[in-house]
């Protein structure tokens, strides 16, 4: 092995695939040094073997890049990616860096044997059912309420407190620890907090993060790794979406935004078909149009997310509206003549 080599691997005796998977991790970061960049032609150059390693490494990339899309992956690689601060420290963050760097691989090849130490550690998954909520207090004073038909997991490890939300909209409220992020990953990015009280909402193709009190940094990714942030001070509100772009930051409406934590939805001008989509969150018998002049019904007021009941009296009395139950799951809304 080279000096170049020697010292950029911090003195490991690794194989050609392995030093060619610590070089394309290396390499991926955008600010790798040009004296990095200097070495890893040396030591491709060097040996026939190690460009060949390295092409295999690069292709193999290539065909992962339709499976690399989960966020918290791309923001690991990222984050390690940037620990270097000096040739010498490179003993202490090279293979997190690898592991990290190359986690994307994983959903075509096997784990390496480097990643096996770097898992995450085991979470705790709540869920609720359609039409119920839950409120989780955590081991470190935080809280979180869970919405209609949502999933969280929890992980904390000594370095952060992760939540995954994979469905559904919940309300944190952080205990503060500047030490000890709070970090929830949601669709295409992540929202960090220190001492806050804020939701998240997962959509179809968007994510939104009302800001209730406190402050939160949000990073948005795309499924290239780029990156684009933004942040939020108490009553503000934004979205990102799944190619990673962030909309402006607008004011909140307060109380549509705790609404559904009161088991309520405050609706001003909403379209039926919107208002529909957000009670059938909060029932397995789903309401559907049977008539298209309701399509462009509008309607204000106040409702109880999980009485169906009462909402289709209302429905009835206030729009001329007829309900038809067609199945034990569906009920089909008519223009009543």
């Amino acid at each position: 092995m080279s000096m170049d080599r020697q010292n950029a691997l911090g003195g490991a005796h690794l194989g050609s695939a392995d030093e060619a998977e610590y070089w394309f991790a290396r390499l991926l970061d955008k600010d790798c040094p040009a004296d990095a960049r200097a070495a890893f032609e040396r030591w491709r150059d060097a040996d026939p073997r190690h460009a060949a390693a390295f092409r295999d490494v690069e292709q193999l990339w290539k065909r992962s890049a339709n499976a690399a899309r989960d966020p918290a992956i791309i923001a690991a690689a990222q984050r390690a990616l940037r620990q270097e601060s000096s040739m010498q420290s490179s003993r202490r963050w090279m293979f997190p860096a690898m592991a990290a760097g190359l986690a994307a691989l994983v959903a075509i090849v096997a784990l390496p044997r480097w990643l096996s130490t770097q898992t995450d550690p085991v979470g705790t998954d709540y869920v609720t059912a359609p039409g119920e909520q839950k409120i989780v207090q955590l081991a470190d004073g935080s809280s979180i309420v869970l919405d209609t038909d949502t999933d969280v997991v929890v992980r904390y490890s000594a370095r952060t407190r992760r939540v995954d939300l994979l469905r559904g909209q919940a309300q944190f409220s952080v205990h503060g620890n500047r030490e000890w992020p709070f970090v929830v990953h949601a669709g295409h990015g992540t929202v960090t907090a220190v001492g806050t009280e804020f939701q998240i909402r997962l959509n179809d193709d968007t994510t939104d993060v009302a800001l209730l009190h406190g402050k939160l940094a949000i990073t948005a990714l795309s499924s290239q790794g780029d990156a684009q942030n933004a942040s939020l001070t108490g009553g503000q509100s934004l979205s990102f979406d799944q190619g990673g772009h962030i909309t402006p930051v607008h004011a909140l409406d307060a109380q549509k935004t705790q609404g559904w934590t009161q088991g309520k939805l405050f609706v001003h001008d909403w379209r039926l078909p919107q208002l529909l989509a957000e009670m059938n969150r909060y029932s397995t018998t789903q309401l559907t149009i049977g008539d298209p002049a309701l399509q462009d019904i509008h309607i204000s007021g106040i409702f109880r997310a999980n009485d169906q009941q009462t909402f289709l009296l209302l429905l009835q009395q206030g729009w001329s509206i007829r309900a038809r139950r067609v199945s034990d799951t569906q009920i089909v809304l008519l223009r009543d003549r």
